[in-house]
């Protein structure tokens, strides 16, 4: 049997209030909250930075007086590959020089060790620091090979070459200078030298030079492009 209903009554109608006051609590909570199926926007939080505007990379652009300069020609030494600077063949360790350049290397120091005035090793090793972009190595063997053999105008200019790779633009416009006095149309010369006169904003010198360069070697000349583009940038 159920209850009376004078029992009954009272005791569905406190149910029934309890379960209304429970119900408007979480239903103000839900409008409350950003981010809640009831919140004031209805959207997902993001976290983070999620909204932020990405901010786009500077274009990268070379400025004038980047053009890549020419060695003189006395070049890397045999079995290393011809690589470009920073280049590697196969071989070596890690991180390292490629292995028939580490060989080299090594028979070019115990060269030296036998014979510390071996001016051929000396610009070898020179000239393979150099391709490996360690121009402050490449000046220093190219150094002790000037000194002993001060006149000898493709060694200058290649470290020259050096110099201006590491930012001692006098000091290779000073050496540039030197050999273009005793060999006035040494082409090489002349182009790095346009590049070093561009590089420290000698822009009617460099214009000079890049016009003589054209005039020494013609049209058709692996640098003539390189010059003609100087010369576009340089106004002349």
């Amino acid at each position: 049997m159920g209850l009376p209903g004078r029992i009954a009554i009272p005791i569905l109608a406190v149910f029934a209030l309890l379960f209304l006051g429970v119900t408007g609590y979480f239903l103000r909570i839900g409008f409350g909250t950003t981010g809640s199926a009831f919140g004031p926007s209805g959207a997902v939080a993001q976290q983070g930075d999620a909204n932020i505007r990405a901010t786009p990379a500077p274009i990268a652009t070379d400025p004038p007086g980047t053009f890549t300069v020419p060695q003189t020609g006395t070049g890397p030494v045999a079995n290393s590959g011809n690589a470009l600077p920073g280049q590697q063949v196969g071989g070596g360790t890690p991180g390292g020089p490629p292995a028939p350049v580490m060989h080299a290397i090594t028979e070019l120091r115990a060269r030296l060790a036998r014979n510390p005035k071996d001016v051929a090793a000396l610009v070898a090793l020179a000239n393979m620091e150099f391709d490996a972009q360690k121009f402050d190595k490449a000046d220093a063997y190219y150094r002790r090979a000037l000194a002993l053999d001060p006149t000898n105008p493709d060694v200058r200019t290649d470290d020259a070459v050096a110099l201006h790779q590491t930012g001692h633009d006098l000091e290779a416009l000073a050496n540039l200078d030197r050999v273009l006095k005793e060999r006035p149309d040494f082409p090489t010369a002349v182009f790095n030298r346009g590049v070093v006169l561009q590089a420290v904003g000698r822009r009617s010198d460099a214009t000079t030079a890049f016009n003589h360069y054209l005039k020494l070697v013609g049209p058709n000349d692996p640098r003539a492009a390189d010059a003609r583009a100087a010369l576009q940038q340089l106004g002349g």
